[in-house]
């Protein structure tokens, strides 16, 4: 997830190169604060609802964004089945 955000910032900066996309860099950008948040979150123990975040960012970055999609994807496998296994645990 860490190498989609630096991806998606590289991006977001070549845009700035050629002022005919700087809108695109300000929307590629927006899309990278946002996957800093859900990083953030799950940093902070959130870790479905910060996949999630996540998830959605890169999804609308498609191709490039499938790196990111991928990462979030994992963490929300994960956390499913750690839930599931504390579930019938009980």
């Amino acid at each position: 997830m860490i190498i989609a955000i630096i991806v998606h910032s590289i991006i977001a900066l070549s845009f700035l190169a050629d002022p005919e996309y700087s809108f695109l860099s300000i929307v590629v950008g927006v899309l990278v604060l946002i996957n800093i948040i859900g990083v953030v979150l799950i940093q902070s123990g959130k870790k479905m609802a910060g996949a999630k975040v996540f998830l959605v960012a890169s999804a609308l970055m498609v191709p490039i964004g499938l790196i990111g999609v991928f990462g979030a994807r994992k963490i929300i496998d994960e956390e499913t089945r750690k839930n599931f296994y504390n579930s019938t645990e009980n």
